[in-house]
């Protein structure tokens, strides 16, 4: 784990936490950011921010132009599991008028991509990280370091504002499963497990193949987010 990982998840206020945020994706490039959720209610998802580190005019403007409604960016994230971003997603559909409307605005802005980080959890809650910067690759070492962020800020997010999960799995992890996967979340690899762990690649994939059965999630990021949403991570 990263300090900056430790450091949120360590900190006491939304003000500090949006401090250590900040400074974290700066050095990667990105210069604004969000968190939150759209919360599931008995009249549809209920829009909620956590925080909104953008400058007071571009939020002006958002607003303004309704643009929350045209986010392209949303939209594909409601239907990923993992961190994309905003020109990946780009490629894969045809912009409206009014997604391209607020594509050439954010340009303007400076902010010529950004990184989506999706946190789907139990009854259908979404929540949802956004970083916006220049353009810039971004391997995978580095797509690791940020999605960990993100979800670290989601959840200490969540914690300070009294939101913490009160839905816990019907299921429980094994002490080598939940090992296991704690190491995933970590970014290493089976092979790298093993050698830490003292066992084979093979009995690794089996551990984190039942805990990702266990925490019905698709890929190992989405258990990995599971697990930061139920507090086992």
């Amino acid at each position: 784990m990263t300090s900056g990982f430790d450091a949120l998840k360590q900190c006491n206020s939304i003000d500090e936490l949006i401090t250590i945020f900040r400074a974290e994706i700066a050095r990667e490039g990105f210069t604004a950011s969000a968190c939150g959720a759209f919360i599931p209610t008995e009249t549809g998802p209920e829009n909620y921010f956590f925080f909104v580190d953008w400058p007071e005019a571009w939020r002006k403007l958002y607003a303004e132009r309704n643009f929350v409604a045209h986010d392209y960016t949303v939209a594909e994230a409601r239907q990923r599991i993992s961190p994309f971003t905003w020109l990946e997603a780009k490629a894969t559909r045809t912009l409206s008028p009014a997604e391209r409307e607020l594509w050439n605005t954010a340009n303007s802005w400076g902010w010529g991509d950004g990184f989506s980080v999706p946190i789907h959890g139990p009854g259908g809650y979404f929540g949802l990280v956004a970083m916006a910067g220049g353009v810039r690759a971004l391997g995978d070492d580095l797509r690791r370091h940020l999605h960990m962020l993100a979800l670290a800020a989601h959840d200490r997010c969540r914690t300070l504002k009294g939101m913490a999960s009160a839905v816990q799995p019907p299921y429980a992890l094994t002490a080598r499963e939940l090992e296991c996967m704690r190491w995933v979340a970590a970014g290493n690899t089976d092979v790298e497990i093993g050698a830490i762990l003292g066992l084979s690649a093979t009995t690794v994939k089996s551990h984190v193949d039942g805990a990702r059965k266990k925490l019905d999630a698709r890929t190992r990021a989405h258990a990995v987010a599971r697990m930061v949403l139920c507090g086992l991570a």
